[in-house]
């Protein structure tokens, strides 16, 4: 019976020395913080990740509301449809394009550009007479623009845009002082010297071509193959839910040779793929989900023919 009076006492003896030890008990308290500061740290992670969460969701709900309530207020024109089924064919052919939206507007591309309101207007039957990919846009009044038609004709006994020979644009020759007038407009052909994509794109950013072929007056060369020019983005805008594709607009501006600046006017617009179709398919398993389904954006890349023309008369001197 006595062993455990004296164990008492011992046992409080050692809980005292360690309650008087000032390390023991400070390493006590410095592991209950970080306990509770873990503890804390943990908690704020927990409600920061269901915080992102429940903010994305609100983002996905608001910008498939905006699409929609965008799509009914501003109403898409139809888009257009061709006569003729794309594909390959024979001999040359004509195609009608329709669309049933009332009032609308019908503007086409046979270059390989996308359409705008600057292209040319649909007025009857185009014909086809080598491959060439046809895009149409339709704009009615009071709503957006169409999306884009677009079908490629192969014809088997034509060629396929002949290319160019490489002699290039000539005039005629210069007079007895060695000058010739480049007229205003004049085809001038380039092409692009660098990549440009509407997602990296802004409105303002300069744009670098080259001169496609040798411009010649008779047998001297005025201006040589590879000669600079520049131009600006005009409009741009990004791939979009819906599957609405990106989209570049630009203008050239001019074209530089021995220091004398030539004056270009000519503008032409990219659009990437629309993927309409893949977020409408999209609405049937997943609801509105589907509208944030995204289009591709659109790129020009470097060695893409562009024709511009001379803005106005403009002397040079030719040069062998």
């Amino acid at each position: 019976m006595r062993i455990p009076v004296v164990l008492l006492p011992l046992a409080l003896s050692a809980a005292l020395v360690q309650a008087q030890d000032p390390g023991a008990m400070a390493a006590q308290q410095a592991a209950q913080i970080a306990n509770q500061q873990a503890m804390i740290a943990n908690q704020q992670a927990m409600q920061a990740a269901q915080q992102a969460n429940e903010d994305a969701m609100r983002a996905s709900q608001q910008a498939a509301q905006n699409t929609q309530t965008t799509m009914y207020l501003h109403p898409l024109t139809a888009r257009p449809k061709f006569s003729v089924k794309p594909g390959a064919y024979s001999s040359a052919l004509q195609v009608k394009i329709r669309d049933a939206s009332r009032g609308a507007v019908i503007y086409y591309t046979m270059d390989g550009w996308t359409p705008t309101a600057e292209s040319t207007r649909y007025t009857g039957p185009i014909t086809i007479d080598s491959t060439t990919t046809l895009q149409a846009i339709a704009i009615a009044p009071y709503a957006r623009r169409s999306r884009v038609a677009s079908g490629t004709y192969t014809l088997s006994a034509a060629n396929p845009h002949p290319a160019s020979t490489g002699s290039g644009v000539t005039l005629a020759a210069p007079d007895s002082t060695g000058k010739v007038v480049l007229p205003r407009g004049m085809v001038v052909p380039l092409v692009f010297a660098s990549d440009l994509n509407s997602k990296t794109a802004d409105v303002g950013d300069k744009i670098t071509l080259t001169l496609a072929e040798d411009i010649r007056a008779g047998d001297m060369i005025l201006v040589r193959k590879g000669a600079p020019a520049v131009g600006k983005i005009t409009e741009t805008d990004k791939s979009r839910a819906a599957g609405t594709p990106g989209e570049i607009i630009f203008e050239v501006e001019s074209l530089e040779s021995d220091g004398t600046v030539i004056k270009l006017h000519g503008s032409a617009a990219k659009e990437g793929q629309d993927k309409y179709g893949t977020a409408a398919a999209l609405m049937l398993p997943i609801g509105p989900w589907g509208l944030l389904e995204h289009g591709q954006e659109a790129e020009i890349k470097p060695g893409t023919r562009f024709t511009a023309y001379v803005a106005s008369d403009t002397v040079l001197a030719s040069k062998n």
